[in-house]
């Protein structure tokens, strides 16, 4: 890998990929009439924001690590509500890795493939059930209100 697609996955890729699948939940959560959503990009120190309406948008410095979206609801949300929240980030991610293969088979270049495969591994990644540090997966978050759901 050049060095011009080494800085293209992590200034470009990344960020995307990650507004694309917080974006999924943020489409999940509105579908769910959440009255408050906070949608932050990246890590580390804030450096920026915009609020319109009830969505709330955080940047943080390093901008291609991560994102996070949360959202509230009075009442709260019922365990299948929240389910759907989740799997809109995992369809958003799985849909756009559809569509960047699509044009990747119509434009094959190396930058295209890099959205096709960041996007189907953020896919991948999300859909298995894990938990390091206190953060967890969108399978882990998943599996684990279905086990509550399955013990009442």
């Amino acid at each position: 890998m050049d060095i011009y697609l080494l800085l293209f996955l992590v200034f470009v890729v990344a960020p995307i990929s990650m507004v694309i699948h917080e974006s999924g939940h943020l489409i999940g959560a509105k579908t769910m009439r959440a009255d408050h959503i906070t949608l932050s990009i990246g890590l580390g120190k804030m450096i920026g924001s915009l609020s319109f309406k009830k969505i709330h948008i955080k940047f943080h410095t390093v901008f291609f690590l991560g994102g996070l979206l949360k959202s509230e609801r009075t009442p709260t949300y019922k365990p299948l509500e929240i389910i759907w929240v989740t799997i809109c980030g995992l369809l958003s991610s799985g849909l756009f890795t559809i569509l960047f293969y699509l044009l990747y088979n119509i434009y094959t270049n190396y930058y295209i493939q890099l959205l096709f495969l960041f996007n189907g591994w953020l896919f991948i990644v999300n859909t298995i059930p894990f938990k390091i540090k206190g953060k967890q997966s969108d399978g882990y978050m998943i599996y684990k209100i279905i086990l509550q759901i399955i013990q009442k």
